[in-house]
């Protein structure tokens, strides 16, 4: 008796997947409003990130924000592994300097096609985000920079001149600082110097750098000025108080307040008319390309809401962290929060690093500066033959040349203390088993399986009857 190759099996294989196909054609023509989540990872810690997402669970209660905080000295190259892999969250929080890697590596979301609003924020927050073609990747959420802390013990008068930093050192008011050129940068702007100007383009000048480079050389031998490119001991100079100064960039004021308490002081480095310049970091919002379209509308949704002067106002009351809003109607009173007043003060003087032009991104203004700094402090060579080697460098093509590490504020810095006080608050392996978990907790979850188990059973029950009924024919059909 023949059945024309049919089998209970076979028919039950082809009905699963016709049903299959059915169902995620129709899943397709529009996303849920209910039981939604997005996946954040940022190396801000997770009660401070807490702050915002409450607010946001607050006007989309359907929304779980899972927020997975790293630590800085793995973060972005695990966040880059993972979204190599299409894994990775939804949205993630990155600096600026980061940003080149990821969009090489096509692992990151071209914004330009959403159209979205940037009027929210400063001008100077979108220079490092943009590509050559003007093409956004990412949101801005907060700004990282540098700025003179001070010890309120041993001083009530920071110095606001290159001159007073040598007087008041002179006085027995000693500052620490640290010579390599992402962490020393800012006084090129001191001697007049600029490096870019108004549409991006590289303007430093040798004399502003050369004048720089002999400030600090000269500095070297001036009595309680502590010159040293090893961070971590100049960090403990500063938290124990053997000095008064230390320009310390924003992610260590925690730190610093830890240790100091009230004690701790933030003003705008020394430079005639505010003129000191440092270097201007943005953290960002950036969307992992392989998110499904929803999840991606999901975090702009979510990047929106976080970017607003309310929410950024409302971030200011974070505990470990201290960060710069990136959105100018936030107006911080000096009277109520005079660290982040002062801070707000020195980003309007503070320069950011386009990545648009490759020749001079950060990796490499890093790579040559930190490489010159340290020839002219040993004595090598002058600080005018520094600077011009330093302009020559960077003006010259970059073709062909790989510059390996990377540029991030944290591997420019290199401060153990700042390090050990950000640590991951949970192993990879068990947040993402928290999610899963989850995820299987949901009521619409389970109904999703017993409706999926009822479908399984129903399509192999007709798969039997139709089994059955070709069966039969075929037997009638060959008698």
């Amino acid at each position: 008796m023949k059945n024309f190759g049919f089998s209970t099996a076979r028919i039950f294989i082809l009905l699963l997947v016709a049903v299959t196909v059915l169902l995620s054609a129709c899943s397709g023509v529009s996303v849920s409003s209910e039981h939604q989540m997005l996946t954040v990872w940022s190396s801000y810690a997770n009660q401070d990130i807490e702050i915002l997402i409450k607010n946001y669970q607050t006007v989309r209660p359907n929304v779980e924000v899972i927020h997975t905080s790293e630590g800085l000295l793995n973060y972005f190259s695990f966040l880059k592994e993972r979204m190599s892999q299409g894994l990775g969250p939804d949205l993630a929080i990155v600096p600026d300097q980061v940003l080149p890697s990821l969009i090489e590596a096509g692992i990151i979301e071209d914004l330009e096609k959403y159209s979205l609003d940037t009027s929210n924020f400063y001008s100077k927050a979108l220079v490092s985000l943009r590509t050559e073609n003007k093409h956004l990747y990412g949101v801005p959420f907060g700004f990282q920079t540098i700025a003179l802390c001070y010890n309120r013990d041993q001083t009530s008068d920071p110095p606001t001149t290159l001159e007073a930093v040598l007087d008041q050192a002179n006085q027995g008011k000693g500052i620490a600082i640290d010579p390599s050129f992402l962490n020393s940068v800012w006084g090129v702007g001191a001697m007049g110097g600029t490096f870019f100007n108004s549409i991006d383009q590289f303007t430093l000048e040798e004399d502003s750098l050369s004048r720089w480079l002999s400030w600090l050389k000269n500095a070297q031998q001036a009595p309680n000025i502590y010159i040293d490119n090893r961070r971590d001991v100049l960090f403990d100079l500063f938290a124990t108080g053997k000095v008064a100064y230390f320009p310390c960039w924003t992610f260590e004021l925690s730190a610093f307040q830890k240790k100091l308490g009230n004690q701790l002081g933030v003003a705008v480095l020394p430079g005639n008319l505010n003129s000191a310049s440092p270097a201007l970091v943005t953290d960002s919002l950036v969307l992992n390309v392989h998110a499904s379209a929803a999840q991606k509308k999901l975090a702009l949704d979510f990047a929106e809401f976080v970017t607003r002067r309310e929410q950024q106002l409302a971030f200011q009351s974070a505990q470990d962290a201290i960060i710069i809003p990136i959105n100018p109607k936030v107006l911080v009173d000096r009277r109520l929060l005079p660290i982040r007043r002062s801070l707000i003060e020195q980003v309007q003087n503070s320069f950011p690093i386009p990545i648009a032009q490759f020749r001079y991104q950060t990796n490499r203004l890093v790579y040559y500066g930190n490489a010159i700094y340290t020839q002219v402090m040993q004595g090598d060579i002058s600080p005018i033959e520094g600077a011009r080697q330093f302009i020559n460098q960077i003006n010259q093509s970059a073709e062909g040349k790989v510059i390996n590490g990377s540029a991030s504020i944290t591997n420019a810095v290199g401060s153990n203390n700042v390090q050990t006080d950000i640590t991951p608050k949970a192993d990879y392996l068990l947040q993402l088993f928290r999610i899963q978990w989850q995820i299987l907790r949901r009521p619409f979850i389970w109904l999703q399986m017993v409706l999926f188990t009822v479908v399984v059973l129903l399509v192999w029950l007709i798969a039997r009857g139709l089994n059955r009924f070709i069966s039969n024919f075929s037997q009638r059909f060959t008698e």
